[in-house]
This record gives structure tokens, C-alpha cells and sequence, in this order.
């Protein structure tokens, strides 16, 4: 298996972990998805906003060059949308835009409502459904990034208008693609919101982290770690972090790279952070006799938070801010809250990733439509870390990954939005 499969794999069983529930989407199921956190919209200015240079994106027709570079050409604000990815499902649900949804894979069942559309993954728990994506009759499909180009060709020769997003690489490129999306599904006033309430966020982890000593941390995926070039990096510095992998680790572009025990063993870790799943942290001695388990400083994040680029991967950043440094947030959260001044214009940021065309396409190929779960420490006497991970020493993915992994094999991707 190439590293890239090998970090897809990894990917996949995060996502499988991630919702328990998720087999039950589209059946009618009573599931035991996680109880859903939206970010609460407050007002960050207290003052009027000038909607003017906003209105533009929502205006029809409208075309956008997606991360394929085909130029998506959307002529009226769609009514039926399908997400092929969690990430995408949980931005149409904090736009309150869940409505318009009419097919989601199953790994965002623990979305609110989510088990109630239809299911269009398909075989091998990572694939997508054309079929059934193609049943549902959409104006548009929201495409996460590592949905595969087989499936973006075969659902646009179908003629199904696709939007490919690009790759998340920091928060930022999560606000940007908030901001798109609002643009793609006809919610515009929607993503100026979601993205003024995620940049209040980061605003007040930013003010309470200022001057303060950073934490020196690990991220345990599974065997794996993430490092520059993934939101996922960016969201944990952000909150105060300093990631003792960086420099030490050799990652590939996306990010993503496995990180031997006896690297474990060579650095001072303070602090693990996962997500959700203690299945995470490698059972190994290098992860178990780090300064980190040792102390009890080993932190869990919401899952559905951390690993997808949407908006409440903010969330996230702001529940291990305020175990890292509660004091500090919460002087910072008391004393900016509702007050903190920020670009209105989401749209101004998103013209590098999204080009808006008019007449002649320019381009090879056009596809048109018509239509606060906070961190949790836990000790090393817990229950849930003295055991945490697989049975046999490797990553820990436990047995639904097992399948995930076993998916991977015949060229199923993962779920990473």
C-alpha cells in the first residue's frame, strides 16, 4: 500500500469512528449519533453590516471554476442538494439549510435529522452511490475533496452539476469554503454569517493565547499525525499549541505522515490531543510513558468537529483553548464577545479559490445546474485511556476501521472533507 493510501486509510477509520450511527442514515433508524453543537450567531460588530458588495454571489446565473477547473455554471438557486461528505452536511445544517438537502453520506448521521435523507454512499463504507446520488434528481452535489474523480466524472456524464471543493489546508481555506458554498446552494446571507461567527471565535482564542506559554502537544490519529498544510494543524496552533511533530516528522503534501514510537520517545510530549476515540493514541510504551499520559494531560476533541473542514471545526479550537488555558479564555471570551470587529465581505477572500464568470467559458469542460461539545481531559487512571488502543500494538483503529481499512485496498477513499 503507497504512504497515500496508507494516510487514506487512516482517514477512512477516523471517519468510521467517528459516527457510530452512521449505517442508519436513510433507513428510518433510531440512531445514537452524537448530539449535534451548532455555533451560536451572535452579532460581532453592533453595527450594521453593508450587505451590498455580498449580494453579488447569490445572484444568478453564476459560475464558479471549481478545484477540477471546470467551470460550474449554476443558472437558478438550487432546491435539492446532495453532500458528499459530512463536512458539506454540516455547513447546510448551520446555514439551517437542511431542507434543501436530499442525500448525505452516512457519515453525517450525527447531524440532527441527517438519518432521515437519503443514504447515497455506497459499497465498501468510503464509495458513493452514483445511483442513488443520481435518484435523488439534485441541482447540485457538493463533492468534498477526496470524493474520487471516477465518481465527479461518472455523476457529471449523468448530467449532474458537481462542485468540487479544494482542499482545506488552514481555518482560513475552512472559511473560504463556508463562503463558497453559500455561493453554490443559494445561502449567501447564511455564509456571511457562519463566517463571522467562526472568525469571533478564532478572534477570542487569538486574544487569550496571546503571550502565553505554548503547549507543547502531539495529535494522535491512529498511528498517524497531522502537520502543516491541514486545517486540522492550523486549528490546534491556533489554540495554543506547539506541535512537536513539525520538524521531526517527514510529511507529504496532504499533511499527513505516521509517526514511529521511537520518534514518540525522543520528545518531550506535554500533551495528546485526539479525536473523540481513545482508539487514537497508539498502544505502545513510547505514547504511554510520555509526560503527557503520565500527568493525565491526554485530551479528547469532538471528532465531527475536528476532522472536517466546516464550521464547527471552530469549536474544537475553542474547547482546547479553554482546557489549555481557562483563565485567560474566559477573561478574553467575557470581554469580546459580540464586540469583535471583522471583514463582513466573506466573499472578498474567496476569488483566488472560486472564479466568477460571465458570457463565453473559457475553459475545457462546464457543468451547469437549474435549479458545543467542549474537550475532555482525561487522566491516565480513566477507564478510557488505560486501554487505548487496539489489541495487538498497531493503530488502533478497532473493528469497523478494520473494514475501512480493508476498503481501502480496492481503492475506497476517506472521509477527510
Amino acid at each position: 500500500m503507497t504512504r497515500t493510501n496508507a494516510v487514506a486509510a487512516v482517514l477512512l477509520a477516523l471517519a468510521l469512528v467517528a459516527t457510530p450511527a452512521a449505517a442508519a442514515v436513510g433507513q428510518g433508524a433510531t440512531t445514537a449519533a452524537a448530539e449535534s453543537t451548532s455555533l451560536q450567531t451572535t452579532d460581532v460588530t453592533q453595527q450594521s453590516v453593508d450587505t451590498s458588495s455580498t449580494a453579488g454571489p447569490c445572484e444568478y446565473p453564476l459560475t464558479l471554476r471549481d478545484a477540477s477547473g471546470t467551470q460550474v455554471e449554476i443558472t437558478g438557486e438550487p432546491e435539492r442538494v446532495v453532500t458528499l461528505g459530512p463536512a458539506s452536511a454540516q455547513t447546510m445544517w448551520e446555514f439551517d439549510a437542511q431542507d434543501k438537502v436530499v442525500g448525505v453520506t452516512q457519515f453525517a448521521a450525527y447531524l440532527d435529522g441527517a438519518t432521515a435523507k437519503a443514504n447515497v454512499s455506497g459499497a465498501g463504507r468510503a464509495r458513493i452511490s452514483v445511483e442513488r446520488v443520481v435518484a435523488q434528481q439534485p441541482d447540485v452535489v457538493l463533492a468534498e475533496n477526496v470524493t474520487s474523480p471516477e465518481t465527479v466524472s461518472k455523476l457529471r456524464d449523468a448530467g449532474i452539476t458537481v462542485y468540487y471543493f479544494n482542499n482545506s489546508e488552514s481555518i482560513d481555506d475552512v472559511y473560504k469554503k463556508v463562503a463558497t458554498t453559500g455561493r453554490v446552494v443559494g445561502e449567501c446571507d447564511a455564509a456571511i454569517e457562519s463566517v463571522r461567527s467562526m472568525r469571533e471565535e478564532m478572534a477570542i482564542v487569538e486574544n487569550a493565547t496571546a503571550g502565553e506559554e505554548p503547549r507543547d502537544f502531539l495529535y494522535a490519529l491512529f498511528g498517524y499525525t497531522a502537520g502543516e498544510n491541514t486545517f486540522i494543524n492550523s486549528g490546534l496552533e491556533a489554540a495554543g499549541g506547539n506541535n512537536l511533530a513539525i520538524g521531526v516528522v517527514e510529511f507529504p503534501p496532504n499533511g499527513y505522515a505516521p509517526i514511529n514510537p521511537e520518534t514518540v520517545a525522543n520528545l518531550s510530549v506535554d500533551w495528546i490531543v485526539y479525536p473523540g476515540t481513545p482508539a487514537a493514541i497508539p498502544q505502545n510504551a513510547a505514547w504511554n510513558q510520555t509526560t503527557a499520559v503520565q500527568d493525565g494531560n491526554v485530551v479528547a476533541v469532538d471528532r465531527n468537529h475536528i476532522s472536517q473542514p466546516a464550521p464547527r471545526v471552530v469549536l474544537a479550537v475553542r474547547s482546547l483553548t479553554k482546557t489549555w488555558y481557562p483563565d485567560a479564555y474566559a477573561a478574553a471570551n467575557e470581554s469580546l464577545r459580540g464586540s469583535v470587529q471583522v471583514n463582513a465581505d466573506v466573499y472578498a477572500s474567496v476569488d483566488d479559490e472560486t472564479t466568477t464568470t460571465s458570457g463565453d467559458d473559457d475553459t475545457d469542460a462546464t457543468t451547469s445546474s437549474t435549479g458545543d461539545g467542549d474537550a475532555t481531559t482525561t487522566t491516565a487512571t480513566d477507564e478510557t485511556t488505560t486501554e487505548p488502543v487496539g489489541e495487538d500494538g498497531s493503530p488502533g483503529f478497532g473493528p469497523v476501521a478494520l473494514l475501512a481499512a480493508a476498503a481501502l485496498v480496492v481503492g475506497a477513499l476517506a472521509r477527510r472533507d
